[in-house]
């Protein structure tokens, strides 16, 4: 099968063919993950972080649990922030004592699971939070998420204008209601946004947050001895970006690292470890013009790529790489999805050869907050397939559902009444 990519990630043959045989197999829409590549993130961040520093993989990224599966065994941690998630995570056999538990509210559901999970680190996010897990009495020792005093540079920020985490006025409460509960806190938590690109920016993110940390440590008057530092390192999703220089964040980590002991410090991270290693795979239909330019249609759309969001892929991503194309010349050509919405743009003016219908493209760096946080139900829409290839191995991980499945579990609010000939 003959393949053409435009753009400058080409990928190797056994990816190619891998991604044929996907699409050919399981059809499209699908979404397809490199086990490789998730495996070789992993060894790049282990080279290049000091070894005091802690990985876990946050499964608000992609939940699945194949891509789980992969993390759990490359020996990482995992950061939950569901009953969901949690539970995909013990699933996928993450060390107990390895699983960061956190979000705004613990919901009853998420309780009875700590309650089996006692080994699991859980992130606390108000006073709220923190009276009502004292109530409830549960084993499992606890970080105080702080609200960042410092601004982001972030693409997606989480800085001083977050909703999240203690403010330095409601520390100071905190303080007052500690002594009295039945939670053992060990450290904090701060997060302050991701997708950022610059080293640089994030070192200073970075040494902020631990700076954050060790004022809330005096201000308690704790020793800490976990300190999670949040995430944020960028991929690069359009042709100009530039590659995030992991060794010198690492550089500025093994300081922090050695300012922190004996707290360990750690860190969340999911786009990084997951997005690269995805592909969306989505067919052509159908042929339309939009704005001037040829178009076509596809059977996919952004209702299963909701990472297309905020990051302005629609006019800023590598091109997608076009299974069984031919070699026409390129033109700048729309990628049109398949809703009734006059925003579901995947691609513009990308340049493409002539594409027949029933040519399938795959888009590449859609491992990240693709179909786990999209709105993937509009329009009925069934689940697309997600299968993993090692190489030549290919394994599915979740079947295409037909599109009477979006009737799985529902039921009439009225009787209805079956009419039989007579």
């Amino acid at each position: 099968m003959n393949s053409s990519l435009v753009n400058r990630n080409k990928p190797d043959e056994t990816t190619v063919l891998a991604l044929c045989e996907i699409a050919s197999r399981y059809g499209t829409p699908a979404y397809a993950f490199d086990v490789r590549r998730l495996r070789s993130q992993v060894e790049k961040l282990r080279s290049a972080l000091p070894s005091e520093v802690e990985i876990l993989y946050s499964l608000k990224s992609n939940a699945s649990l194949g891509i789980c599966d992969v993390l759990a065994d490359c020996g990482i941690g995992a950061d939950v922030a569901s009953a969901g998630e949690l539970a995909t995570a013990v699933a996928a056999e993450f060390p107990a004592d390895r699983i960061f538990v956190a979000g705004p509210f613990k919901l009853p559901e998420t309780i009875t699971q700590l309650r089996e999970t006692p080994e699991a680190i859980v992130s606390i996010d108000s006073l709220s939070e923190l009276q009502w897990l004292s109530d409830q009495r549960i084993a499992n020792s606890a970080v105080l998420r702080l609200r960042p005093d410092f601004g982001s540079c972030a693409v997606v920020p989480a800085g001083s204008e977050s909703r999240f985490g203690f403010t330095c006025d409601e520390l100071q409460r905190c303080q007052e209601y500690l002594p009295s509960s039945n939670i053992d806190v060990i450290g904090f938590h701060v997060f302050a946004g991701s997708q950022v690109l610059d080293a640089e920016k994030l070192n200073e993110q970075l040494r902020l947050a631990l700076d954050l940390s060790l004022r809330a440590a005096e201000t308690l008057g704790i020793e800490p001895t976990y300190i999670n530092l949040g995430g944020g390192f960028g991929v690069p999703y359009a042709p100009d970006d530039e590659a995030f220089d992991l060794v010198r964040v690492g550089d500025e980590l093994a300081k922090l690292a050695e300012r922190a002991a004996p707290a360990r410090i750690v860190l969340e991270l999911g786009r990084y470890l997951v997005a690269e290693a995805g592909w969306y795979l989505t067919s052509v239909v159908g042929h339309q013009t939009f704005q001037g330019r040829p178009a076509v249609i596809v059977d996919g759309g952004v209702h299963q790529r909701a990472d297309m969001c905020g990051l302005c892929l629609r006019s800023n991503q590598n091109a997608p790489l076009v299974l069984g194309g031919d070699s026409s010349p390129l033109t700048p050509t729309d990628v049109l999805g398949c809703l009734s919405l006059p925003d579901d743009v995947m691609l513009e003016a990308s340049p493409l050869p002539a594409l027949a219908a029933g040519t399938a493209l795959a888009f590449g760096n859609a491992g990240a907050y693709g179909m786990w946080s999209s709105p993937a139900l509009f329009h009925g829409s069934p689940l697309p397939a997600e299968a993993a290839f090692d190489g030549s191995e290919i394994y599915l991980m979740r079947d295409r559902k037909p599109a009477a499945s979006i009737l799985d579990d529902q039921h009439h609010v009225t009787q209805k009444t079956v009419t039989t000939p007579a």
